[in-house]
């Protein structure tokens, strides 16, 4: 692919689009390329073009969920910012003033930058996009364009290009998911992993366990809980498993590994699936 020269900053809210992304089990540093925003930006504007790629967050909250070392790695220079300490939906840092005022800062000192590209769904971002572009620099956003997503912000009036992360990242078929659906997705991974933990080895995981770590996990209601179960395995997402132990038949559900779109979330996920078919890539 070819790239117009130019030279680019990308500037990263690190932190508000992996607990973005983190809603659909995808982990902004993903295994596969074609998942991996910090591959598929310098992909897209061109590695020669990408004259700093910048992530703000506060890292000490993020490290035991995120590899430092693959980041830098990847060219990515780390911008520590502190956060308030709390927890939930009251947690919040200044990583997005950080990162306003390194883009301000960029826009005075390096003037040969002519494409400040913003990764955020912050629409606090809006006063940023609107300065650098008065400046006449090309302006250029990604954002997690899902229920949180405000259409009425109009983002796109105060940049050159708004870009979807779900395109961008080729995870589309999680945009539009209802929540039924994204339990689904939910219960999936939780059930797999359930199976990949080294203590749960010669286990079967029964269904009253499954109801119950449904309404632990996800904070729903028991009947909630219930519906998901029978989703699941009305769709065929799960399949019976049984073991045997000192003699003993012990009967439980695994997730069933021939469903495509089982397939596809795992590997979404980040997991390794076997036996992957050339129509489980398709979008």
């Amino acid at each position: 692919m070819s790239h117009p020269e130019r030279s680019v900053a990308i500037l990263i809210d690190y932190e508000n689009v992996f607990y973005g992304l983190k809603k659909y089990h995808v982990d902004p540093d993903h295994p596969e390329p074609r998942h991996n925003l910090f591959l598929r930006l310098r992909e897209h504007y061109g590695r020669t073009n990408v004259r700093m790629m910048e992530a703000y967050a506060d890292f000490d909250v993020l490290n035991q969920e995120i590899s430092m070392n693959s980041l830098q790695k990847k060219h990515v220079h780390i911008h520590q910012v502190h956060g308030n300490g709390r927890g939930g939906d009251e947690r919040k840092n200044a990583a997005d003033i950080q990162l306003c005022l390194d883009a301000m800062d960029i826009l005075h000192q390096i003037p040969e930058v002519d494409t400040f590209v913003i990764v955020s769904a912050d629409q606090d971002m809006v006063p940023l996009l609107d300065r650098l572009w008065s400046r006449g620099k090309r302006v250029e956003l990604l954002c997690l364009q899902d229920e949180s997503w405000s259409k009425t912000a109009r983002m796109e009036d105060f940049c050159d290009e708004v870009h979807n992360l779900f395109d961008f990242l080729h995870i589309r078929q999680f945009q539009n998911l209802s929540q039924m659906d994204r339990l689904v997705h939910d219960g999936l991974v939780q059930i797999y992993e359930w199976y990949q933990d080294p203590n749960n080895s010669g286990k079967s995981y029964g269904a009253s366990w499954i109801r119950k770590d449904l309404i632990k996990r996800f904070g729903i209601p028991e009947e909630d809980a219930a519906s998901l179960f029978n989703k699941l395995v009305h769709g065929r997402y799960l399949e019976p498993y049984e073991i045997t132990v000192d003699g003993n038949i012990y009967y439980g559900y695994q997730v069933n590994m021939d469903h495509p779109q089982v397939r596809k979330v795992l590997r979404i996920a980040g997991y390794r699936v076997l036996g992957e078919r050339a129509t489980d890539l398709v979008e």
